[in-house]
């Protein structure tokens, strides 16, 4: 049996998210921007728990396992930022952290980001870790001026799906006591007058 990095299988569930304001800036004019925080890990359970990386042995080249669903998850979005304002710009945070208790492996996280029932579009973050015994890999990595995410978020619910892609050691120890942890997946939207109104 191959060995795999996360949950082999795709968990889809529904929840709903609200949006928080966490500041309203003045833009000049009379004109107001509202800037809201979305924490999306808060509601996918899922990835609130440590994803834990089966023992995997050293060989030549190392056993990859191919990219293994961890969880798909539809979000909804309260009203739809869309309807409420102009959503003029989305940036999108994902901190992980990476660690082992023997041995040294990497694997690749990817979130997907799209509406329900539309095919999956490429990943909008992609991010290599290391899984090496006794030092934990925290890593973050942040996204703007992704027109896509300007999209995503007029909608009223978000399809959430992430993934792992694992390669085992090749040499050394065997991987034993492997984890994978999201600290954060979060946006950050600015949202303003639409112009109409």
């Amino acid at each position: 049996m191959r060995p795999t990095f996360g949950v082999p299988r795709g968990v889809r569930l529904g929840a709903t998210l609200l949006l928080l304001a966490t500041g309203l800036a003045l833009t000049g004019c009379g004109t107001h921007d509202l800037v809201l925080k979305v924490d999306i890990l808060s509601f996918v359970r899922e990835l609130q728990s440590p994803i834990l990386v089966p023992d995997t042995p050293a060989i030549p080249g190392g056993i990859a396992t191919g990219e293994q669903d961890v969880v798909t998850s539809d979000v909804n979005l309260v009203s739809g930022l869309g309807s409420a304002g102009e959503v003029k710009a989305v940036s999108l945070r994902l901190r992980s952290i990476a660690d082992a208790t023997t041995g040294s492996a990497t694997d690749t996280l990817r979130v997907y980001l799209s509406t329900t029932g539309s095919p999956d579009p490429s990943p909008v973050v992609t991010q290599v870790v290391n899984l090496v015994a006794g030092t934990p890999d925290t890593v973050t990595t942040l996204i703007d001026n992704d027109p896509r995410l300007v999209a995503l978020f007029k909608n009223d619910v978000v399809r959430v799906r992430v993934t792992t892609s694992g390669r085992g050691p090749s040499t050394g120890a065997n991987l034993t006591g492997a984890s994978l942890r999201f600290v954060a997946l979060d946006a950050v939207v600015t949202a303003g007058k639409k112009p109409n109104l």
